[in-house]
């Protein structure tokens, strides 16, 4: 965390440890939190799926993770799904590999297969500054490939591609849409509310970006955005609560 904290110029909200995430769930109200871990190194396959497996409870939902590439890779996705986990946290920056590329399609595949939730970081990623692992264009040549995918495409579909977001994929390709860090001068509020109205609040699901952002944060924003009570509470939960089957 401190590494990335230099190496970004930005500063988290809060520890990022099991316990600051139940406290902070505890003082926002939030009652389920979906933990999403990364694997960067082929070689934390297993940790990374222990743990997860370890903390998965009533209340945190644990993701898995797998090294695209690796051959290891579909063999830890069957493993995520044997041991229950609803789906796999993909991050082409950290993993080094572009969202779309073809070392990822047998992962996609069997994900699809295995009825289990994909989410990738997408957009801009403040690590590798200079590169860009998830664009909408990408995004769009995955689910292209992969109908019927349960993908989700953080970031509300990429952090600093709001704009193209809005223009090229809101309401016209069917994913899940995340509100993590949305409530950040990356996202103006009025494209984040006409993004919502494009796509559908239906398909958009509440995150946080914990421990980058605290929970309170995105529910002040959706709770104060001009659109319908049922739409919010729909976004702050319901959403999540049918496609993780809750």
């Amino acid at each position: 965390m401190e590494r990335l904290q230099r190496q970004g110029s930005v500063t988290a909200c809060a520890p990022a440890a099991l316990k600051s995430l139940v406290g902070a769930m505890d003082e926002c109200g939030v009652d389920k939190s979906v933990v999403l871990h990364v694997v960067t190194k082929e070689t934390q396959h297993k940790d990374v799926l222990s743990y997860a497996k370890e903390i998965d409870s009533e209340r945190l939902i644990s993701f898995g993770s797998v090294m695209p590439g690796s051959e290891y890779a579909l063999e830890y996705v069957w493993k995520i799904s044997d041991e229950g986990l609803k789906g796999i946290k993909l991050h082409p920056p950290l993993q080094r590999i572009d969202a779309d590329d073809k070392r990822l399609f047998p992962v996609y595949d069997l994900a699809r297969a295995l009825n289990l939730v994909v989410l990738f970081h997408a957009g801009w990623d403040v690590t590798y500054r200079d590169e860009m692992r998830g664009s909408v264009d990408m995004t769009i040549n995955i689910l292209k490939n992969f109908p019927g995918l349960k993908l989700v495409a953080a970031h509300m579909g990429g952090l600093r591609l709001a704009r193209d977001v809005l223009e090229r994929l809101a309401g016209k390709h069917e994913l899940y849409l995340d509100t993590a860090y949305a409530a950040d001068p990356w996202l103006d509020k009025g494209l984040f509310r006409d993004i919502i109205r494009r796509h559908g609040a239906e398909r958009i699901l509440f995150g946080s970006d914990y421990p980058w952002h605290i929970p309170s944060m995105e529910i002040e924003l959706i709770k104060s955005l001009d659109i319908s009570e049922e739409e919010k509470s729909m976004i702050l939960g319901g959403n999540a609560a049918r496609l993780l089957g809750l």
